[in-house]
């Protein structure tokens, strides 16, 4: 096997884990209400501070940040393959070369000439990945696609002209590309294939607040579209795949849903369970590596858990990595004993790190790697907001390594990330104390990107006013 890590002895191999550094239990258990993006869905959650999770205050200095940037030529050889011994759903784990560190990039923008600013950014920094749109949560694959379903339902758009040529170039340049997938918001293939729509008991379709509809996430027929597109995706040159959306809707519309199965029974954990027993044995047949986006706010909440069916160290134990989004935004007030966690970047990314640490600690069977999805923009449909600059980014990403990880992504829907740059650059932390800049407001930041008035929706949120959501407006993902 080809390793570009260097000589590995078959002791050290066996003990690779995507759980290291595992952290002392710490108060609070991190659950809230977490309001998701443009529609206004919101999973029900405890809004109220967690108990004994008052943090005294965030006097941690913020060092420079590691330069252990990871450049290197990417190949199928060089995959680590770990077996998951007593693991009752998942056979292996793979594990890439890299640890990643990268930005998120819509199919729109990489077809753009704008494109070329953005590897520049990757190059030029520690940072080593990109995260592509191969199928965004409109339900576009974003290149002509070799996959006689997405044509046949008008799925594919020409963003990208040619997508090997753009992963060769990038590939080239010693970045390792992730392409995301967004798994059950395709309203294209609902609309197509209503077999797989999921509807209401009057056969109207479940929807978002915008209107567009929902497929079943217990359809095998979803599964195997899905699986197809990302093993084409692979054919075309991605290096690993991550899927979005992989969960199960939420808001009054998804109240009403009628899923053709007993939930008493077949539960939405199980259902997620099988979905992605289905996806290893197809993509791990030939060694592709994949991922799944999860809410942040499932970290240790069976309530969030039931409602989206993403069960955090289940599916830990079944992917090769996960990528919790736990932006300081979208956890609701209290939560971590903080008044506005989105105002304590540093704070709320540690605290919903270290559970991480602690849930996926509860057994010792082989764990995906895990890398944070970061907040990079600013959320002033937050009610005591701060601004997201190049502080805030850099302090979210120490507070990934002070959590015990060292893989991170950064989030920005419009890819603006002016701020980042400076943020890789910092040597040290300012003079005054983390609580201080925490607790910032002023801040200047390239995103002040507004909630644009459509964003309206007949799902309430529980907690704050809904924040808008992918491609084309500034939103978290998922």
């Amino acid at each position: 096997m080809k390793l570009f890590w260097g000589t590995l002895s078959l002791a050290a191999l066996l003990c690779v884990s995507g759980c290291s550094n595992q952290r002392n239990p710490h108060p609070g258990d991190g659950t809230g209400t977490y309001v998701e993006g443009m529609y206004g869905d919101s999973i029900p959650g405890d809004s109220v501070a967690p108990k004994d999770s008052i943090a005294p205050k965030d006097t941690v200095a913020v060092d420079s940040l590691p330069k252990n940037i990871e450049k290197i030529p990417f190949s199928k050889d060089s995959i680590l393959i770990q077996s998951r011994g007593g693991s009752p759903n998942g056979c292996k784990l793979l594990i890439p070369p890299i640890k990643v560190k990268g930005i998120y990039i819509t199919g729109a923008m990489a077809g753009t000439k704008n494109m070329k600013n953005l590897v520049e950014l990757v190059e030029t920094t520690e940072m080593n990945a990109i995260v592509l749109d191969i199928k965004n949560d409109g339900g576009n694959v974003t290149y002509k696609m070799d996959n006689a379903q997405a044509q046949s339902i008008g799925a594919c758009v020409r963003y990208v002209k040619d997508m090997p040529a753009l992963i060769k170039e990038l590939h080239e340049k010693g970045i390792y590309v992730i392409g995301r997938i967004v798994c059950f918001k395709d309203p294209i293939l609902a609309r197509k294939r209503p077999d797989l729509a999921l509807c209401q008991p009057d056969s109207t379709p479940v929807t978002d607040g915008k209107g567009n509809p929902w497929v079943n996430p217990f359809k095998k027929g979803v599964w195997e579209y899905i699986c197809d597109l990302a093993e084409q995706a692979t054919r075309d040159g991605f290096d690993e795949i991550q899927f979005d959306y992989v969960r199960f809707p939420i808001g009054s519309s998804a109240n009403k849903a009628v899923y053709g199965v007993d939930l008493n029974t077949y539960s939405k954990e199980q259902g997620l369970t099988d979905f992605f027993s289905y996806v290893e044995k197809r993509l791990h047949k030939s060694n592709i590596i994949f991922g799944a986006d999860l809410f942040g706010t499932v970290i240790g909440s069976p309530t969030d858990r039931k409602s989206t069916g993403q069960d955090y160290v289940k599916i830990a134990s079944m992917t090769d990595n996960i990528c919790p989004m736990v932006y300081p935004s979208h956890y609701a007030s209290r939560t971590f004993g903080l008044d506005v966690p989105d105002a304590h970047p540093y704070t709320t990314i540690l605290k919903a790190m270290q559970l991480s640490q602690d849930e996926l600690a509860k057994d010792s069977l082989p764990k995906a790697r895990v890398r944070a999805w970061l907040q990079c923009f600013s959320a002033p449909w937050v009610p005591g907001h701060i601004n997201y600059g190049s502080a805030q980014v850099k302090q979210q990403i120490q507070a990934v390594y002070d959590a015990g990880y060292d893989e991170w992504i950064l989030w920005n829907a419009s890819n603006r990330y002016g701020q980042v740059k400076a943020a890789l650059s910092m040597s040290k932390a300012p003079a005054e104390s983390a609580a201080k800049k925490d607790s910032t407001a002023n801040t200047k930041a390239k995103d002040t990107t507004a909630v644009p008035a459509s964003n309206a929706s007949d799902d309430k949120p529980s907690v704050v006013p809904a924040a808008p959501q992918t491609d084309s407006t500034q939103q978290p993902n998922n």
